[in-house]
């Protein structure tokens, strides 16, 4: 099993994500942007990049090409194209895809394997595997759209607040999907749905691991991007003026001090930082799956 994620929220360079992803403990990362440029526009020095990580022991589990389209146009495949070429010269196996917006997928399917037959296709034939990203598309979907295709070049990401967040249960998602998936996203929400510490949020995550534990589950787990959000989004750092009057807090302060109580029970007063958050979560995702 790896532990894998997004390690750009301290800085966009090579340098800053092999750093973050050292300090919090991540075995391979997902690369999405070098320096502030779309991966796919940017130069990469693949040899010195390879020489990097592997002095570091880390590795690249996934290009995400950030494609955001509802169209299905020759510009979204090509950019899927060029994604799947960059993977090759950085000897990385997985893509992440995004589905367009799909209402009826019946109704639709048509319209929508003109993108992923093709791109299908294409990963096979150059040994990759797309990863639909689970966001906004339901699990019956998801599902749907796996089975017309059957192929072991596409699978789904698994995440169990995506999943509520589209009205769908988690649980009945994961029995539904766990064939089709080899990347969890180890995650849980809040009653307001702003990410939460596993196990203390409305996501029955504890009941998902012993599913996944019962099921043997072997592949990878991936950590809560939804935190760095959290953290940037500066909407919840504001306090209303007649809020200040009564020296209230913020609820970006009201988080940390609830983080806090739970990573650091001895000390209380420590802010919680991004590293700890997820150096935590990482300990809880070894502890459950014996690593």
């Amino acid at each position: 099993m790896k532990i894998v994620g997004y390690a750009d929220f301290n800085g966009r360079t090579l340098e800053a994500q092999i750093e973050v992803a050292k300090e919090i403990g991540l075995d391979e990362f997902i690369l999405r942007y070098v320096d502030d440029n779309n991966i796919l526009d940017s130069e990469v020095n693949v040899k010195e990049l390879s020489k990097e990580l592997k002095f570091n022991r880390l590795g690249i589990y996934a290009i995400d090409p950030l494609i955001f389209s509802n169209d299905i146009t020759e510009d979204v495949f090509e950019k899927y194209e060029k994604a799947i070429a960059l993977s090759n010269e950085l000897r990385v196996s997985n893509v992440v895809f995004r589905l367009p917006k799909i209402n009826n997928v019946i109704n639709e399917y048509e319209e929508i394997a003109k993108l992923i037959n093709p791109l299908v296709e294409l990963a096979r034939k150059n040994n990759k595997v797309l990863l639909i990203e689970h966001k906004n598309i339901t699990t019956s979907n998801i599902a749907y759209i796996l089975k017309k295709v059957n192929s072991k070049n596409l699978e789904v990401i698994f995440s169990p607040s995506d999943a509520i967040l589209n009205n769908d249960s988690p649980l009945a998602g994961y029995r539904v999907l766990k064939t089709d998936f080899n990347l969890f996203i180890a995650n849980d929400i809040d009653s307001i749905n702003n990410p939460e510490l596993l196990g203390y949020g409305r996501v029955d995550i504890i009941d998902i691991f012993k599913r996944m534990r019962r099921d043997k589950y072997r592949g990878n787990v991936m950590i809560d991007e939804n935190f760095v959000n959290l953290y940037n989004n500066e909407e919840i750092k504001k306090v209303p003026l007649i809020k200040k009057l009564f020296q209230r807090k913020s609820l970006f302060d009201k988080y940390m001090e609830g983080y806090a109580l739970r990573l650091f029970p001895d000390n209380k007063e420590k802010v919680p930082t991004l590293c700890d958050i997820y150096q935590n979560q990482i300990k809880i995702i070894k502890i459950v799956f014996n690593q």
